[in-house]
């Protein structure tokens, strides 16, 4: 497994698990945060968690590597690039949504955790179709 595969699945491994928590807790529980206080507590602990995951797996990841260079190919800027565009589609929709549509009906914290979901679920295409490229058979053109 390339060293950009292991990256990937590193941020998918620690965004994914911390921000499906948060975003259950505001879909199934949402009068359980009540004060501004308390929502940005939970938002810092989740965000703390995501951090803390990915610093200790990439600190392990580079321990393992032991100064080998990381080293990018046409094929590794390939997958990035088709990840990335896709993502920014993902992430596009999603500002366009909450920026243009949802002002007009919602206010306050469902715009702010729809905009925030809606930079994680691009974030989680991105990192997916990268791990997706991996696995799959190369392919020579865009």
């Amino acid at each position: 497994m390339s060293s950009l595969e292991k990256r990937a699945w590193l941020t998918l491994w620690s965004q994914c698990p911390p921000y499906l928590v948060y975003f259950l807790i505001q879909g199934v529980w949402p009068n359980w945060l009540t004060t501004f206080q308390q929502r940005i507590a939970c938002l810092a602990v989740v965000a703390g968690v995501h951090a803390i995951a990915y610093v200790a797996g990439l600190l392990w990841m580079k321990r393992q590597e032991r100064g080998e260079p990381l080293l990018l190919d046409e094929r590794d800027r390939a997958i990035d690039g088709r990840a990335t565009r896709t993502a920014y589609f993902v992430m596009l929709t999603g500002m366009i949504v909450v920026g243009v549509v949802m002002p007009f009906s919602d206010s306050g914290w469902k715009l702010t955790n729809t905009a925030l979901l809606a930079i994680v679920l691009a974030e989680t295409v991105r990192y997916a179709l990268i791990v997706a490229g991996y696995r799959r058979m190369p392919r020579l053109a865009h």
